[in-house]
């Protein structure tokens, strides 16, 4: 025997008939080629991606994600054990049989042209055991485990049944009859004492086409019977390859998502997580925010091709856990599908000549009004999307067009708008001033004296709604024990502009931004200390798009640092068990998570119980992206999260920004249990157990 290696390529007529394959494998890639080619022409459409960035960085970054979410399903297995332990053998399998079939046509073609031994041929025994285990069988487990999913776990989120089903009948086939070549080939060679191929030593270590031959040669076939099938089979085979990538160029679904998803965890923003995409200068925009495809970037075009349909982004939507119309997958799903219909109105090579009339609208006809609203940009969609699909983006670009091109919006939450114009914060109706949070204690302006360690931002809600004003008393109080020299503004300060530019009023926004930028440079402010998480967020990572670049930490980072530092020592013991609420703007769009834990378990007395959402996976109190100042029909979402920490039995829910309290407080309130549970801010905590310390010291 002349040749080492798999007899791949056996017994199928080579080289005249052999040569089909080639011809099958150039018609199946130029289908796929043609299919992305297409999907090309639709993404051009879009507006230049203003989220690049600099190259290296991005390989760097891309390189790691790849590696550890796409390659090691990071994200597929810590979110959904069993659809990523499925997902997972589906995907390595496949993999390892696409480098099979490449090895083996290298083995094959260039021993049999060029003379040439590959690598691989030397060693026969590890590459048949590698393809056929960590190939074939890994695949046929992922198989069936998809079929056990959908047949009995029935996850609501599947709702793609007709054509999910096709494409795992269609692996199935590829799998079952590449295990049935497989045997009839070593049934009819490796096996056969009469072939010149025999080689029952190789034969054993392709375990699943040793046992599939074994059952053949069982039943009493022949070695010519085996020949003879076998070269029917093959190209059975051959031809449900080569539809498999006919049907996905055709479909562009989820078997052509593995081409587009690298490509999408590539082109990931840049920005801080925190961070909404900026629309550029007002002054040269011609229009505002997102009406039709051409208005968003192809970056987020891509988004909608990368979409698998999975539903894992829905499962952890506030918005429908809530029984809102907001299903962030539909929304995806939606606005791919008015990708599709808008490109239908150009040329085939994608010319940018709009029609006249569109027919139907991105916004009613394809996306509803009601769901942009539903959103809290809780971030919780994007946390589990395993090919990092930018929902808020898109739903924010939505909003501003709303808002910015139309007048529209809930009147609520226009209301909220006018205020923030008018009065320099979002609150209705509130008489207080930006200072009588401070009464009866000493506290200094800048304008009284500019010199300064730190200048703490105290925010509307803390400084102007009563329930919030003890957080920043209690605050005061913490930086006074631990000799921390700072400021505030007073009446200086005005609404960082979060709420503005999450409802969709991005002039607003960035008129707030550089009027608060200007301040903290006339001051000469160099760290600012916030209370507020969406005041964090938005100094930290939006006003350095505006020129505005702060040193910032919210003060659960301070406080934890001041208690390690033991510039504080909490001493009395509180004897509380708190859960910890994870608010979104400060855990997902900032990963800040153990700074408040350990704030709480450096308190004496005070035990800490989780919540069974927390951390990466926690539930949002329904205040963000405005919603704080929208009317919520049929179930609350804050009354769904205080539900959560009903259930960990703990008397106070800790957290850590201004609208969680005011969302636990009418959570508790509902359920009537407010003479028994209670919810603090965690700085009110640490001063409590401060406060014998201080008395002490004084």
């Amino acid at each position: 025997m002349d040749f080492i290696g798999r007899q791949e390529f056996w017994n199928i007529g080579y080289p005249m008939l052999g040569a089909f394959v080639y011809i099958v494998i150039v018609i199946a890639g130029l289908s796929i080629s043609y299919g992305i080619y297409k999907r090309f022409l639709l993404w051009r459409l879009g507006r230049r991606n203003a989220d690049m960035g600099p190259w290296w960085p991005r390989i760097r970054r891309a390189a790691s994600l790849v590696s550890v979410d796409l390659l090691g399903h990071r994200r597929f297995i810590r979110k959904d054990l069993y659809a990523g332990l499925m997902h997972f053998f589906l995907f390595w399998g496949a993999i390892i049989l696409l480098v099979a079939t490449t090895v083996s046509a290298l083995e094959f073609n260039l021993k049999e042209y060029f003379s040439v031994v590959f690598p691989t041929s030397h060693y026969p025994h590890v590459t048949s055991f590698i393809w056929d285990i960590f190939g074939g069988v890994f695949v046929t487990i992922g198989v069936l485990m998809a079929f056990y999913r959908r047949f009995v776990m029935k996850p609501a989120r599947l709702n793609t049944f007709a054509e999910d089903i096709t494409i795992l009948f269609l692996i199935l086939a590829l799998v079952l009859t590449g295990f049935l070549v497989e045997g009839l080939r070593i049934g009819a060679t490796e096996l056969n004492v009469n072939s010149e191929l025999y080689n029952p030593d190789l034969a054993v270590w392709s375990p699943i086409g040793f046992l599939v031959a074994k059952g053949l040669l069982l039943i009493g076939l022949s070695a010519e019977a085996l020949e003879t099938i076998h070269s029917f089979c093959w190209w059975i085979h051959a031809a449900l390859v080569a539809w498999a990538f006919v049907y996905g160029a055709k479909n562009f679904n989820k078997l052509t998502h593995m081409l587009v998803s690298p490509v999408n965890i590539f082109l990931r923003s840049d920005r801080p997580l925190g961070a909404l995409r900026p629309m550029g200068d007002f002054e040269t925009l011609e229009t505002f925010g997102a009406k039709d495809i051409e208005d968003l970037s192809w970056k987020q075009l891509i988004d909608f091709d990368s979409c698998t349909n999975c539903g894992r982004c829905q499962d952890q939507c506030p918005a429908w856990a809530s029984g809102k119309v907001l299903s962030p997958r539909k929304l995806i799903q939606d606005m791919r599908s008015y990708m599709d219909y808008r490109g239908a109105q150009y040329n085939v090579f994608g010319t940018r000549t709009k029609t006249a009339e569109t027919g139907k609208s991105m916004i009613t006809d394809f996306v509803s009004e009601e769901a942009l609203w539903s959103c809290t940009t809780c971030r919780a969609c994007m946390e589990v999307c395993p090919v990092y699909i930018e929902h808020i983006d898109s739903i924010v670009d939505m909003r501003r067009y709303l808002v910015l091109e139309q007048g529209s919006m809930p009147d609520t939450a226009m209301a909220a708008l006018q205020n923030i114009e008018q009065r320099g914060h979002p609150w209705k109706g509130t008489q207080e001033g930006r200072m009588d949070w401070a009464n009866g204690i000493e506290v200094e302006t800048m304008s009284d004296n500019s010199e300064h360690e730190i200048l703490l931002w105290v925010g509307c809600t803390p400084a102007l709604n009563e329930q919030n004003q003890k957080t920043v008393r209690a605050m005061v109080s913490v930086l006074k024990v631990a000799g921390v020299k700072f400021k505030v503004l007073g009446d200086e300060e005005v609404c960082t502009g979060d709420p503005a530019r999450r409802l969709g009023n991005e002039y607003l926004y960035q008129t707030l931004g550089q009027q608060n930028i200007e301040t903290f440079n006339r001051y000469n402010v160099k760290k600012i200390l916030t209370l507020c998480p969406h005041c964090f967020n938005t100094i930290k990572n939006e006003y350095p798009q505006l020129g505005g670049n702060f040193e910032v930490v919210h003060y659960t980072e301070f406080v934890n640092q001041l208690i390690k530092e033991k510039k504080i020592k909490p001493l009395r013991s509180l004897n509380e068990t708190v859960s910890y609420h994870d608010s979104c703007y400060l855990g997902r769009h900032n990963k800040i998570y153990d700074d408040p834990r350990e704030i709480a378990q450096s308190i004496p007395g005070v035990t800490l119980l989780e919540m069974d959402k927390c951390r990466d996976r926690g539930f949002c109190c329904g205040a963000g992206g405005g919603r704080m100042w929208m009317e919520e029909e049929g179930e609350r979402v804050n009354r769904i999260r205080t539900d959560h920490f009903l259930e960990t039995q703990a008397d106070v829910v800790g957290v850590s920004c201004p609208f969680c309290m005011q969302m636990f407080n009418e959570g508790i309130e509902a359920k009537g249990v407010q003479d028994t549970k209670q919810v603090k801010d965690l700085i009110e905590l640490v001063q409590e157990s401060i406060e014998e310390n201080k008395t002490k010291s004084l």
